[in-house]
């Protein structure tokens, strides 16, 4: 497997992987690094090299994918990172097969490749909603701090369908050049459109493994770990107290209890006192029994 590393001249790693021009560039950092390594480039442009070197190594080895490590980046970074790359899709690479593809249907005699046009259309259009919901639905409440004083506010989640669906329009119109063109057509246009199409394939299908395997397990850690009064309830079990005592001591009423208690067991899927005990413990919510 081949890696990039923090010790490398930034410009030989670019040169053996010429797609990361644009995985760089979303980084703000351009061409012309010169002999600097990957780090000295990064610390000029005030990147974290630790998280430039996990992204670009993601990107150019598909069974290169270190999740622990990736969920130990600030959740702003990534999400960062995903919104200069969804910019990149709809300000170049969108563009891009579309001028593409525009001149290389009218070029063709066979009308039915006209076909292509529509199934780009259909998969720019799911891809713009796709984009249009990360940045004013996803992205800004996952950015947004939880108020434990208040009830908490549902996750929305990205449908992995939608997803799936985006990615398989893109490779279908793929199949269909390499498979079934016929006809006159003008083979260097053929091939940017393939090329550009494979591109922007390979770019989703990393962009989908951070959305999916990294952000999503965020949010589940999230809306699994209990507010403030969800924890002073729970140390109370712990030291047996009955719902009753519990609602005297934190001057709310016994419905309140139940629903915090009923809260408590649906997140952490555990019902039994010692099992509580052994969670709180675990957690450094009460000292250790010794």
């Amino acid at each position: 497997m081949t890696l990039v590393y923090a010790n490398m001249k930034m410009s030989e790693a670019i040169e053996s992987h010429l797609a990361l021009v644009p995985v760089v560039n979303r980084f703000g950092i351009r061409l012309g690094v010169g002999d600097d390594t990957v780090k000295a480039v990064c610390d000029a442009h005030n990147v974290d090299p630790d998280f430039f070197l996990t992204i670009v190594n993601t990107f150019i080895n598909e069974d290169y994918f270190p999740e622990k490590k990736l969920q130990n980046f600030h959740l702003s970074q990534i999400i960062d990172y995903l919104k200069k790359t969804n910019l990149y899709y709809l300000q170049n690479q969108l563009p891009n097969i579309e001028r593409h593809l525009h001149f290389f249907l009218h070029a063709s005699d066979n009308t039915s490749l006209r076909l292509l046009g529509d199934m780009f259309a259909s998969f720019k259009e799911g891809l713009r909603r796709r984009i249009e919901a990360d940045e004013r639905e996803w992205f800004p409440l996952l950015l947004t701090p939880t108020d434990t004083k208040s009830r908490r506010r549902p996750r929305p989640k990205p449908s992995s369908d939608d997803d799936e669906a985006i990615q398989a329009t893109l490779d279908d119109m793929r199949h269909i050049m390499l498979k079934h063109l016929s006809g006159a057509y003008d083979e260097n246009l053929c091939y940017a459109v393939l090329f550009a199409i494979d591109t922007l394939g390979r770019d989703i299908r990393q962009h989908n493994r951070i959305r999916h395997r990294i952000l999503l397990p965020m949010i589940d850690d999230e809306s699994n770990s209990l507010s403030e009064r969800e924890k002073d309830v729970l140390r109370l079990i712990v030291e047996g107290l009955t719902n009753k005592e519990i609602a005297a001591r934190l001057y709310v009423s016994v419905n309140t209890v139940l629903t915090h208690r009923k809260n408590i067991t649906a997140k952490l899927g555990i019902k039994t006192t010692p099992g509580l005990t052994f969670y709180a413990i675990t957690h450094r919510l009460i000292p250790e029994v010794k």
